[in-house]
């Protein structure tokens, strides 16, 4: 017997099976994706991980260290900067002298974790060659001026501003000129560096060069003086000792001979003074002042005339003086405190203390000096100068 069978149910039967084939289909191509993915990713770490280990950079940020303040560094506009310092160097800026070395080889850089980078391995860069150039972290000096030394390292930069200077030595003329005999010379010239500075006399007769570097004027004459600066330049002057003037305190005696040793025959000389109620003059020479005031001595000897101004002071008198006039110079007058005083007939010199505008207390010079006419003049300087 033959069953009959219905069409439409074997037309649903096959689209039923054609789907479930289908489905199991997708669920392997989606299991196989899975699977695929799985094993990519870990590869593409991998891959990363390898290319941040060749460069030492991170793939999403460069790091790179700010320049040295004031300094600009060309040939680095294709570097980002950031915030993160990840180079620096020992040195962010330097002064030498030039003349003092030949190169510089202490220069170090390190990473972020102050590890010190091997110089062999890191770019070194002179932003002026003419100034110094560089090589393994090694500085040669070229010349004087300013440059930046610079050290790129994995795409980081720090950088050192780096300058080299040659001292200069000036002398202030009109502290030498119109000097008498006796008179102490300082701060007469200036150095641009703090460098060992050497002082010659020409003629040590007239002009005597103390160990500080200050003159004392000894006889009438000339004298040629010389500065130099060690590593720098040298400066000159002559000085023209020609005014006799001699300068005395009431209570001391001098003798002329260190006044007139330049005159021929100056023992036979026969002094006469102006004003014999002032001083008095002895057969050899001696000088004994009897009052203050302005007189001269004059003579003739070798057929020439001869004419000594001479000022006698009063150390009691000027030290009065430069009192008043130190305590009109005060912010506070009631703090003044007196170390010493010095007195050398022409001037006389106040070593004190006072209190400043802080509250604290300064050290300083007071010098009062009076001349030929009479007339004084005063100026404070460090007692350090």
């Amino acid at each position: 017997m033959v069953k009959n069978i219905n069409p439409d149910k074997c037309k649903t039967k096959n689209k039923i099976q054609k789907t479930n084939r289908h489905i199991l289909k997708f669920t392997a191509v989606v299991t196989l994706f899975s699977i695929c993915t799985s094993l990519c990713i870990p590869a593409t770490n991998i891959l990363k991980a390898a290319d941040t280990s060749k460069t030492g950079t991170s793939s999403d940020k460069t790091s790179i260290s700010r320049p040295a303040t004031g300094s600009s560094i060309s040939g680095f506009d294709d570097l980002e900067e950031s915030q993160s310092v990840e180079l620096s160097l020992n040195y962010s800026d330097r002064k030498i002298i030039y003349g003092s070395c030949q190169y510089l080889d202490d220069f170090e850089a390190f990473d972020a974790s102050a590890v010190t980078i091997d110089p062999g391995k890191a770019e070194w860069r002179s932003s002026d060659e003419s100034v110094a150039t560089v090589k393994y972290g090694t500085v040669f000096i070229q010349g004087t001026g300013k440059t930046v030394i610079s050290v790129i390292y994995e795409g980081n930069i720090a950088s050192c501003n780096l300058e080299v200077i040659q001292p200069e030595v000036s002398i202030d003329k009109e502290e030498l000129k119109n000097r008498l005999v006796g008179d102490k010379c300082t701060d007469w010239y200036s150095c641009t560096a703090d460098v060992k500075v050497s002082v010659k006399s020409g003629n040590k007769n007239v002009v005597k060069v103390k160990d500080d570097g200050s003159l004392k004027v000894l006889a009438l004459g000339k004298s040629l003086i010389t500065v130099k600066a060690e590593n720098g330049n040298t400066a000159s002057y002559t000085m023209n000792i020609k005014k006799r003037h001699i300068y005395v305190n009431d209570d001391e005696t001098l003798n002329l001979d260190k006044y007139i040793k330049h005159i021929k025959n100056y023992k036979d000389a026969v002094w006469t003074v102006s004003d014999p109620e002032s001083l008095q003059v002895s057969e050899e020479g001696d000088i004994k002042p009897l009052k203050c005031g302005k007189t001269s001595i004059n003579t003739s000897l070798n057929g020439k005339k001869y004419k000594i101004n001479i000022r006698v002071t009063n150390y009691e008198l000027m030290k009065g003086i430069a009192m008043e006039a130190l305590k009109d110079t005060l912010r506070y007058p009631a703090s003044l405190s007196v170390n010493n005083i010095f007195h050398d007939g022409r001037s006389i010199t106040i070593d004190y203390s006072s209190m400043n505008k802080y509250g604290g207390y300064d050290r300083d010079k007071f010098i009062m000096k009076i001349n030929m006419t009479g007339e004084y003049s005063c100026e404070t300087v460090s007692i350090y100068n």
